[in-house]
């Protein structure tokens, strides 16, 4: 299965702002990514926020290497679990649209007439097979009485191109159905809820400020940057 991608939504030099789309909505699954995000040398503090799927890396002293970090959080996400045992990238139960009520409807009146035909056949053909014959029987005939060859509307030729294109390319079609199902419902759109980048930055201090200090071994909830809502803690690691 294709794995989501991390993006890389902001970077300084001492401050990286990630992006990973199937954490929003995961409180448990970013703490524990930041936890282990945060054991990696240089990250001094990550920030997380399960609102928006927000990493936020940062480092006292250095630079920060901006596609490392995003390689990184790829990795852990790839590895992570949901509350089921089910992996991070794995389509939510449910979150792929199901047919609607006018849909089964219809479909249940078309099997129950297909199979009033086929019966009436005697299982030599049905609708899936007649109702192709009919259509090309009749352009055919429309030609030869007309002697003309009509060029199609516009409309008919824009749904024979997208007809065309599902039915020579299922494959591409399942596989973009699953990496939609995998970005889960209720995924926020870019920027949403999410801080703008840059000095002064709304809902997150300025590098270095108001950062909690060095827990002995392990993360820390005490002087945590202010975030968004929802935002998890920031894992710092001891000295």
């Amino acid at each position: 299965m294709r794995a989501l991608p991390v993006l890389v939504a902001h970077a300084l030099e001492r401050r990286v702002r990630l992006r990973a789309p199937v954490l929003a909505g995961r409180r448990r699954a970013c703490e524990q990514v930041a936890e282990q995000l945060a054991a990696e040398p240089g990250c001094d503090v990550v920030t997380v926020r399960p609102a928006t799927g927000s990493v936020i890396v940062e480092r006292d002293e250095g630079g920060l290497d901006p596609e490392r970090l995003r390689g990184r959080l790829a990795e852990l996400v790839s590895a992570s679990r949901d509350e089921d045992g089910r992996p991070l990238t794995a389509p939510r139960p449910g979150c792929e649209p199901g047919p609607t009520r006018i849909a089964r409807a219809v479909a249940h009146a078309f099997v129950a007439i297909n199979a009033d035909v086929r019966e009436a056949m005697d299982h030599r053909a049905d609708l899936g097979t007649l109702l192709p014959v009919f259509f090309a029987t009749a352009g055919l005939t429309e030609i030869g009485v007309t002697r003309r060859l009509p060029v199609p509307a516009w409309f008919n030729l824009l749904w024979w191109s997208l007809r065309s294109f599902m039915t020579f390319n299922p494959a591409a079609l399942s596989e973009e159905q699953r990496s939609a199902g995998a970005a889960g419902a209720g995924e926020p759109a870019a920027g949403a809820g999410e801080p703008t980048g840059g000095a002064g930055e709304v809902g997150e201090p300025a590098a270095g400020a108001g950062r909690p200090a060095a827990g002995a071994g392990g993360a820390s909830e005490a002087g945590q940057p202010a975030g968004g809502a929802g935002g998890a803690g920031s894992p710092r690691r001891g000295p």
